[in-house]
């Protein structure tokens, strides 16, 4: 049986245990509402029973040391000191990732306890008494919100509690938020690590009226929240006094420490939160132009992204006194078209000793920022246009830079086409200049249904030796016509062109063609549908034009250009006008337009003629710009081929 333990021993089991400072009955300290004897170490009487029990067991054989003699009677045993550091220890064990009097990480130190205590012996269990190890090891995280828990805490009155704490405090004062007691605990939140650790440094320091002293264990932890309409509700009540109708203005500043909000937590800081608030003003508040987010621990902002378009007349952001760490941070907020902003006491602001470079970064992000930080800057030097002359024009399906070559163009088009469809294409060696340049390309990524286009191909992505580059270009008109010939028969679409006339000038014009065609099978197998686009050069050549420049690119079709290209047309107009074989050297600058009695004439001259009705003999001749030639052509090339609908010639 222990003799002494520091100022205290023990008598027996009626006897009375000097603490140190009270003496308690046995019994008393057995029918105490906190178990003192994980507090002390353990049923003594339990205790002296085992030690009884090793020293009876005679016929085991006791272990062999061979450790230097720590001297007489006392040494080696566990002081009261080392056992409250090991009661530290286990109270941080028992309370997980809590900071309190005890080990921070929750692990007691086993190899002392072991080292310490003999081979069977129970291992003390015990309470806090405000050691200095957590103390050092408290540090700060990136939560700037803590919880205080206090066991035992919902046997006193929380005024009490409260007013003890801040006496310790003193002259520090801490703000207790969303108090609460459970079946064994009471709990409250407090914000900063400053007030966290110094309720951690006034734990075991209160002394209550039943003489217990209470323990204070902190951790960081937010506070939890679950929105719901009662929530969203509280939310308007309080938004609604901190409105200005006359200025715009909602103040924010401090949300989450609202009076009408003190016994919930709203903290803005929160992403759910800051949602339903940025909701509530885009609902209530559409014409917000000022808004105040002071002092709520805002740190990352990529869930406000939705302000751009939620809050569209939004000039004025005040963001001081948050968290927010970087100017990247800004980015989700680079939308709004901000003249006011305020980022003073961030994080960020630490990362700039020039101010004139911090200007520059936030203009980056900001362009029309007037007043940074309550500083009012010097106007952005920029190129404003107008957000009206920023608009894309509408897309049209052909571009002509002068609508006097719109002629010129048509008839060089239905000419070309009308030869290279055919059957033989050497007539085009007249629409050819003698110094012609001629070059083909093929989408290398359908390379599979495109074969019969590669060996002639000449992307200069691909082809980088000069060599292949220079024999794949076909030069003058021959070589050019050749390879043409070499391609399979086709059959254009005119009603897919897509005609850009980009340059027309006396001596040069330049257009390109985007449309569709297909390839003619011989043998009867099905129809392949292509894309192409091709550029021309054209200069004039003996009174009328010929090609200087070509390039041409194929690819396969898509399947929004095959539902649409090759339909029938309805309507009563000469579709794809045919036009004779004469080569493009032919094509002289359009001639002047008759007068109207000049039509009248060439429309009854064409009717009797072709036995059709006078509206469409006009539509004949309109179609091949008044050329009376032309028109009969492709009058006899339609008829040929049964295209002309019965409707157009006159019944007898």
């Amino acid at each position: 049986m222990p003799k002494n333990f520091r100022n205290g021993n023990t008598r027996g089991r009626g006897g009375r245990y000097n603490g140190g400072d009270r003496f308690y009955d046995a019994a008393e300290i057995v029918n105490r509402g906190h178990d003192d004897r994980t507090e002390r170490g353990g049923d003594w009487n339990d205790r002296n029973d085992r030690n009884r029990n090793d020293r009876n067991m005679t016929n085991v054989q006791r272990r062999v040391s061979f450790k230097p003699f720590n001297g007489g009677r006392g040494k080696g045993r566990i002081t009261e000191n080392q056992m409250r550091a090991h009661f530290n220890e286990e109270d941080e064990a028992m309370s997980g990732d809590t900071f309190d009097s005890g080990n921070m990480h929750g692990r007691p130190n086993n190899r002392f306890i072991n080292r310490q205590r003999r081979s069977g012996s129970p291992i003390p269990r015990g309470v806090s008494n405000g050691g200095n190890l957590s103390k050092k090891l408290f540090k700060q995280t990136n939560s700037y919100w803590y919880e205080v828990k206090i066991p035992y805490g919902h046997k006193y009155e929380k005024d009490f509690i409260l007013r003890s704490i801040q006496q310790q405090l003193s002259p520090m004062v801490f703000i207790p938020l969303y108090y609460k007691t459970t079946e064994f605990a009471a709990s409250f939140f407090v914000e900063g690590f400053q007030v966290a650790s110094a309720i951690l440094q006034a734990s075991r320091t209160i002394e209550c009226p039943d003489g217990r002293r209470l323990t204070l264990n902190v951790r960081s932890s937010q506070p939890p929240v679950q929105m719901n309409e009662q929530l969203k509700s509280r939310m308007k009540q309080a938004m609604v006094k901190r409105y200005n109708p006359h200025t715009k203005a909602l103040d924010l500043q401090r949300f989450h420490a609202d009076p009408d909000l003190s016994d919930i937590f709203c903290a803005l800081a929160r992403a759910q939160i800051m949602l339903t608030a940025i909701d509530i003003i885009a609902e209530h508040i559409p014409e917000l132009q000022a808004l105040n987010l002071n002092d709520n621990r805002l740190y990352m902002l990529e869930h406000m992204k939705s302000m751009a378009n939620k809050l569209p007349h939004l000039k004025i952001l005040h963001l001081a006194k948050n968290r927010i760490p970087y100017l990247s941070t800004l980015d989700s907020l680079k939308n709004l078209k901000l003249v006011e902003l305020n980022l003073e006491d961030n994080p960020l602001r630490k990362q700039y000793d020039d101010n004139t470079a911090y200007i520059s970064e936030v203009r980056k992000r900001f362009p029309k920022v007037l007043k940074l930080d309550n500083i009012d800057l010097p106007p952005p030097i920029s190129f404003d246009i107008p957000e009206d002359d920023m608009k894309l024009p509408d897309a049209k399906a052909s571009f002509l830079c002068d609508a006097g070559g719109s002629d010129i163009v048509r008839q060089f088009l239905e000419q070309y086409f009308a030869i290279y469809d055919s059957d033989n294409r050497q007539p085009l060696l007249e629409a050819y200049h003698e110094h012609a340049m001629f070059s083909h390309t093929v989408n290398s990524f359908n390379q599979q249904k495109m074969s019969v286009y590669l060996s002639g191909t000449r992307n200069i992505k691909h082809k980088t030796d000069l060599d292949s580059r220079c024999r794949l270009l076909k030069q003058g008109r021959l070589p050019v016509v050749t390879h043409l010939s070499s391609l399979p028969l086709t059959k254009h679409d005119l009603m897919t062109f897509a005609v850009d006339l980009t340059l027309f000038t006396p001596h040069m014009l330049q257009l390109t063609v985007n449309g569709v065609f297909k390839e003619r099978k011989a043998n009867g197998n099905a129809e392949l549908m292509r894309s192409f686009q091709r550029t021309f050069v054209i200069v004039p050549s003996n009174g009328g034009f010929c090609i200087r420049n070509e390039m041409l690119h194929i690819s396969v079709a898509t399947r929004l250009q095959e539902d649409k290209c090759f339909k029938p047309v309805n309507s009563p107009v000469m579709t794809q006008p045919i036009t004779p074989a004469p080569t493009v050297s032919t094509i002289a600058a359009p001639s002047m337009v008759p007068d109207d009695n000049t039509k009248l004439q060439m429309i009854q001259a064409l009717s009797a003629q072709t036995n059709m009705t006078t509206e469409w003999s006009k539509l004949c001749l309109e179609e091949n710009n008044w050329d009376y030639q032309r028109a009969e052509f492709a009058f006899a090339e339609l008829h040929k081929q049964n295209r002309i609908p019965p409707g157009a010639f006159v019944t007898n």
